[in-house]
Parts: structure tokens; sequence; C-alpha cells
């Protein structure tokens, strides 16, 4: 295995347990954040629909321009069933007036339930609903997350193409000139041309060095070529 191959091998290594756990920790953030979005509007909307006095088909349009969600006004003693049975059932467990859960519908769907407790003109409680689609919420967060992963992508293609070249121009073509050299020497062939070192780091140095070495051996064996036994 080559020094290139296992070079690259450990950076693709590297980077791709890197873009793991990135995906995991930015998932798992823009998720929450898109959640926690989607809370404080529906709040705002409960908020404007209490203060303005607003029908739930006028909040419910309020509301959609921010995230996916319907307003619903029922009585806690209604019968309800589905989202609504469950909301009721949570504020009459809840020790407040008011829950923010992910709930899930029959169908299996998962939505944000955004209710509190209010009183109409009668002093009877009701249940005032934002019911928020998770769906549409979590496919912008997707969206946000696969535009920052191939943003990293791209970053990291553009850093490996730069360290292959610095790798190669750096390291792997000299100590292969070096190499080549070396097997000329040893079958006593000086006719190839010495290193030239192309910089004064460590390259350069181990060339300069193997030059003297070269130097050294090539004198050597004319001195015993001359001599008289």
């Amino acid at each position: 295995m080559g020094l290139r191959l296992k070079f690259n091998l450990i950076l693709f290594a590297i980077f791709a347990g890197g873009l793991a756990t990135i995906a995991v920790v930015a998932n798992r953030y823009l998720e929450n954040q898109a959640i926690d979005d989607a809370q404080r509007a529906a709040a705002t909307v409960l908020d404007a629909s209490s203060f303005g006095n607003l029908d739930p088909r006028i909040a419910t349009g309020i509301g959609s321009r921010m995230v996916e969600m319907k307003i619903r006004e029922y009585a806690m003693a209604d019968t309800v069933s589905g989202i609504e049975g469950q909301v009721v059932l949570k504020l009459k467990a809840s020790r407040g007036n008011q829950i923010s859960e992910i709930l899930t519908t029959p169908a299996g769907e998962r939505r944000l339930a955004v209710a509190r407790i209010v009183r109409n003109a009668q002093g009877a409680e009701q249940v005032r609903l934002a019911n928020v689609d998770l769906a549409s919420i979590l496919q912008t967060a997707n969206i946000a997350l696969t535009t920052l992963m191939s943003s990293i992508g791209a970053v990291f293609v553009a850093i490996f193409i730069v360290l292959n070249v610095m790798l190669d121009r750096m390291i792997v073509r000299p100590v292969a000139d070096m190499a080549r050299q070396a097997d000329a020497v040893s079958v006593g062939d000086f006719s190839i041309p010495e290193f030239i070192p192309g910089s004064k780091d460590e390259i350069g140095v181990l060339g300069i060095a193997f030059n003297r070495m070269r130097r050294s051996t090539e004198e050597a064996i004319k001195l015993l070529k001359s001599a008289k036994f």
C-alpha cells in the first residue's frame, strides 16, 4: 500500500467520521430549533386570537403565514378524539393551563400541539388549540441540513484535492526521485542526475544528505577500483 493511498484512507476516515458527527448534531439542532420556532409562532397566534377575540378560521389564516397550523376552539366537556382528545387529557393531567407537546395522530402523523385553557363569555372552560403540521417544519429543517452538509462536503473535496497536490509535490515526488537514484547507485550506475532539493524543509535536508552520501559512495567505489592489492 503506497503512501498516497494510506494518507487518503486516513484522511477519508477522519472526514467521514467528522461529517457523520456534524450531520447528527446539526440535524438534532435544526429540528429542535424549527420546533421551537413553531412553538413560538403558535403561542403568538394564540395570544393574538385571545387579545383580538379572533375567529379560529381567521387565526388559522394568520398562523399559516408563519407555519402550517390550524386553530381550533372547543369546550373541555366536548367529546373529541384524535389530537383534540389527547390535548384534553394532557391539559387535565397537567397542573397548568397550557401545554406544548408533540403528539401522534391515529394515522401515525406527528403534530405539534400548543394549547391553553380559556374561558368564554359564560365562564365555561374552553380549549384553544394550535395544531401545527410537523412534516412541513421538519422538511424545511432537512433542506437546511442538506444545504449545510453539501457546503461542508464541497469544502472537504477542496481540502482533499489541495492536500493531495501538496503531498505529491512536497513528499511523494522527492522521495520517489531519491528512491530511483538509490536503486541506480546500488548497482553502480552514477549517470543519473543528482537529486535537486526543491525546498529547505526536512525533505530538502534529506536530499542534501542523500547527495552527499551518493558522492561519498561514488568516491569510495572509484578508490576501490583504482586500488592495487
